[in-house]
């Protein structure tokens, strides 16, 4: 429709200056020709333009673990590092398979076979959202800042020994020999603009300073950038056009983020169709009703990234139930646990009993752990032989008077686990242990845990990568400044242990070292791992196509950072061609993220509408000419 008024009106216009003016067939037949031109031109562009995703806006909802901060260092929410995964560029990115590494700021670079140095080159047309070009010095300061205490990417930095930029598109570094440096240091890192963190954070080793430092409003260089933000409410990010990596420019304009309480608000949302997708797990009936009662809806089940667990207060200066310190009381809780059973009315199938830290889905996973064997006699006898008398009330009491009454803190956001806190605490009851359970929110929460450590047990959960064993950092002695360990675990030979692991040779030796890790955490019980759960995610694909679900985590994790990138309307579905590298010296783009490049196909009917309209102006124009004459 907007084609033919197009059409219609340079044809009012033609005939206007034929009735002012004398033409001769030469400047008839020009003037026709060009406007011909213009009409079939006019016809082709408004086709391309009417089929692409112009204007539009993918809503995901968010019912997990609240929104805490855009500072990428020092968030520890799912939800915050999903929000700014494409926000952020990096040096270089994971692929879909989190083998080989593909570009991003760095178009090309280079690692030394002695592993020992890497030089990283940048391109030149990548800018801040605020209009300063992206240097060397950024990406040099973005390193500086992740080494900062409170970061919690810090064990991540550890190898580098040093980092310079001998000019504005170059950086290079020298580190300890580790075969995780790229996939694990370099990667791992978002590049910021030191032009503006400086000036809250002028030194990059001052933990007051990044912990203060909220970054808002946000001042970035990838492919969306935050355009507004409401505490408690939503994030809106918007698709950056002037993008350096063409092929990477989003094929929606806005993704809205909405914060909800619960997965259960959020699922309504989807169901009313004021949302289009809805993230992360889903409860198992959750997805069950989406699948028998809404056509619309499309359910993605992937392996998960997600471990539930309980963390004990360990921590020797801490404020806790002095008796969980005491090993024999973990083990006996430990027993005191069906994980086969909880598991099963939980999450229905949709979970799996956990041993080790490391969910199955992760490279470094150790299959040899299993679950602590439910056994109330054994845990009894352990409790009896350690000393712990039962009491007049059914609650035991330690040798010097202490009894085991505890509180067992849940998020309020998950009610499904404050409903196994429940079953457990009724399992601990039958040992002689009393467990209040509470549920509060998550940031309620932290502030019991950090800094004094006031807690007795915490069930929460952790998602990991699954191509590092770096979850495993969380139990380092000094991440209890960081805000990271809940449990407080302070244990030398495990600090030793996980530093060969990030400097070991080979990826056959830093497994080696992550399941003996492991195994030290599964004896020394700082956490009762309860189980891994699959992702459940789910959104509306009548609406919306091109979601990357082929990815451990799912298509909205943390890790994921397609799906923003690739989405887009139904309507606006076309060929997309791509291009795929294995080389870690290419700037060429994975293979699973949609090119920009899309080819569109014109209906025939358009050509034949524009034929029958040029040739009537043509006619007109004849009869008109022929008036004069």
């Amino acid at each position: 429709m907007v084609m033919l008024c197009s059409v219609f009106k340079r044809f009012k216009y033609l005939l206007a200056h034929l009735n002012s003016m004398r033409y001769n067939q030469k400047k008839l037949a020009l003037l026709l020709l060009i406007v011909c031109s213009s009409i079939l031109v006019s016809s082709v562009s408004s086709s391309v333009f009417a089929q692409q995703p112009q204007g539009t806006t993918f809503i995901i909802g968010y019912g997990g673990t609240p929104f805490d901060t855009f500072n990428p260092f020092t968030t520890y929410t799912v939800v915050s590092t999903m929000s700014t995964l494409d926000v952020y560029d990096y040096l270089i990115r994971y692929n879909s398979t989190f083998a080989p590494v593909v570009p991003d700021l760095a178009y090309k670079w280079y690692v030394y076979p002695n592993n020992s140095a890497a030089v990283f080159y940048l391109v030149k047309n990548a800018t801040w959202s605020d209009g300063y070009p992206v240097t060397a010095q950024d990406v040099v300061y973005s390193f500086e800042v992740a080494n900062n205490s409170a970061s919690r990417l810090q064990p991540n930095v550890e190898p580098i020994t040093a980092i310079y930029a001998p000019n504005n598109y170059t950086v290079i570094f020298h580190y300890r020999r580790t075969a995780l440096f790229l996939i694990n240091t370099i990667a791992a890192v978002p590049i910021v603009p030191k032009h503006v963190w400086e000036k809250y954070v002028p030194n990059p080793s001052n933990a007051t300073q990044l912990t203060n430092y909220q970054d808002y409003p946000v001042v970035s260089s990838g492919p969306f950038e935050v355009t507004n933000y409401v505490q408690g409410q939503y994030i809106e990010l918007t698709a950056n056009t002037h993008y350096f990596y063409k092929s990477r420019i989003p094929h929606v304009q806005h993704i809205i983020i909405q914060f909800f309480k619960d997965t259960n608000s959020m699922v309504a949302a989807l169901e009313a169709g004021q949302i289009d997708a809805a993230a992360p797990s889903l409860l198992p009936v959750q997805a069950q009703t989406l699948e028998q009662n809404y056509p619309n809806i499309k359910v993605v089940v992937e392996p998960g990234e997600e471990l539930w667990y309980i963390a004990v207060n360990v921590y020797p200066y801490g404020h806790g139930n002095p008796t969980l310190r005491d090993l024999r009381v973990r083990e006996a809780l430990a027993h005191a646990i069906n994980y086969t059973e909880l598991a099963q009315v939980i999450w229905k199938g949709y979970a799996t009993p956990a041993a080790g830290l490391l969910p199955i889905g992760n490279e470094y996973y150790d299959p040899n752990l299993k679950p602590y064997t439910f056994n109330l006699t054994l845990a009894n006898q352990i409790l009896n032989e350690a000393g712990y008398k039962m009491g007049a009330n059914g609650v035991r009491v330690s040798p010097n008077g202490t009894p085991l009454s505890y509180t067992l803190y849940v998020v309020s956001n998950a009610p499904e686990e404050v409903e196994a806190a429940n079953i457990i605490a009724n399992w601990w009851s039958q040992i002689g242990v009393q467990a209040k359970v509470e549920a509060v929110d998550a940031g309620t929460l932290a502030s019991i845990i950090w800094p004094n450590f006031t807690q007795d047990f915490d069930l929460w959960d952790w998602f990991s990568s699954p191509a590092v064993p770096t979850l495993l950092s969380v139990f380092l002695s000094n991440q209890t400044e960081t805000g990271t360990s809940d449990s407080g675990f302070q244990n030398k030979t495990y600090d030793r242990l996980y530093s060969e692991m990030m400097y070991a040779p080979n990826l056959s030796a830093v497994k080696e070292y992550a399941w003996e890790l492991q195994s030290i955490l599964y004896h020394e019980l700082p956490y009762i791992n309860l189980y891994y759960v699959d992702s459940i995610e789910a959104y509306n694909d009548k609406l919306f196509t091109n979601v990357f679900t082929n990815m451990t985590g799912g298509p909205f994790s943390d890790i994921n950072w397609y799906t923003f990138l690739q989405i887009q309307p139904v309507q606006s579905t076309s060929v997309v061609t791509t291009t795929q590298t294995s080389s870690t010296q290419t700037s060429s783009m994975t293979s699973s993220v949609s090119s920009s490049a899309v080819s569109v196909q014109t209906s025939p009917t358009m050509y034949i509408v524009v034929g029958a309209v040029v040739v009537i102006i043509v006619v007109a124009a004849i009869v008109l000419l022929a008036r004069r004459r």
